[in-house]
């Protein structure tokens, strides 16, 4: 899982877009993400990939608001988010 945070990272650094990598003994690795006002959190875990979006209204969770099996359906969704700067 590694090589996709490789890959987050390269998707966010260009945008100068603010974001904190986060790994866990478990193998688990959470990417913090803020764009404008908003707070996305990624988690790759179990070969798979999972986003939310953090509010103020709903708690943070464990369980991703979306999870994808394969790179390029995560990957197509996280360009959604980073084309609204």
């Amino acid at each position: 899982m590694k090589s996709y945070i490789d890959k987050i990272s390269k998707l966010l650094k260009p945008k100068e877009i603010r974001h904190e990598i986060h790994s866990f003994d478990s193998g688990v690795f959470m990417v913090d993400i803020w764009i404008n006002n908003e707070f996305y959190c990624i988690q790759l875990f179990d070969n798979k990939f999972g986003i939310s979006k953090v509010t103020e209204g709903i708690d943070f969770s464990t369980i991703p608001d979306k999870t994808y099996i394969h790179w390029k359906d995560f990957e197509m969704e996280l360009k959604k988010i980073l084309v609204t700067l």
